[in-house]
């Protein structure tokens, strides 16, 4: 039982990286708000629990996981301030 565990943690630990790897090569996010803030706070709050814990492994995935949603959040903040729709009037 926690072979399975551990390939379930190892799956959801690395599912995002097609994604971000989607996003690197086009230099833009295909996700949309609602997953990405969802998911960055999840995560937010994961970490913090993780430090409760005191359980390295969770920190690992939870820093990781971290890191990859806030290069597409990055991606999609960048692409949303050159997009035509976006436009500061000064």
């Amino acid at each position: 039982m926690n072979t399975i565990g551990l390939i379930g943690s190892l799956l959801l630990t690395f599912c995002g990286v097609p994604e971000l790897y989607r996003t690197i090569k086009d230099k833009k996010c295909h996700l949309g708000w609602g997953f990405l803030s969802m998911w960055l706070f999840g995560e937010v709050f994961c970490l913090f629990y993780g430090f409760d814990l005191k359980e390295i492994p969770l920190l690992i995935n939870y820093t990781f996981n971290l890191f990859v949603v806030s290069v597409m959040c990055y991606y999609k903040i960048k692409g949303f301030a050159k997009s035509s729709k976006f436009r500061i009037f000064v």
